[in-house]
């Protein structure tokens, strides 16, 4: 199974250094502007992309299954996620934009509006444990 997967690393590397050099010496279309490789290139960052979003779901899945005793901690972690969204979700406002004169009417949506709110706080929650965090970690090192 390693050697598999570092099969996979080394292909994986050597159609990135090609797509690479293709990226610098490729010629453009007729207009003379447009790269000839652009939908090549984002089919590959799709391709990779998709990778990621699959080894991610499976890998923790994976190490869950095989260390339960670890998976408490990931699930409370996930279930901390999933308290700091509701929070944020009951924070965040729905009241519409007054926009004059704009054609972004079209994205003043309550229910938009809701969600973009709720992932704004939500970031801006993440960001301040994340520095408070990172406060305390450093300063408890002082203490001991």
């Amino acid at each position: 199974m390693n050697k598999l997967v570092r099969i996979f690393y080394i292909l994986l590397l050597v159609i990135s250094a090609i797509l690479c050099v293709l990226f610098y010496t490729g010629g453009t279309e007729i207009d003379g502007t447009t790269p000839i490789f652009t939908n090549t290139f984002i089919l590959y960052a799709y391709i990779l992309t998709g990778i990621a979003v699959v080894a991610s779901l499976i890998f923790p899945v994976f190490q869950m299954i095989t260390n339960p005793k670890n998976a408490k901690k990931s699930l409370l972690g996930v279930l901390a996620l999933v308290v700091v969204v509701i929070l944020a979700y009951a924070f965040s406002s729905a009241e519409t934009l007054n926009f004059s004169g704009t054609d972004m009417e079209k994205f003043n949506v309550p229910s938009l509006l809701k969600k973009v709110d709720t992932g704004i706080i939500t970031t801006y929650i993440l960001v301040a444990v994340a520095i408070i965090a990172m406060i305390y970690s450093e300063t408890s090192k002082l203490f001991k």
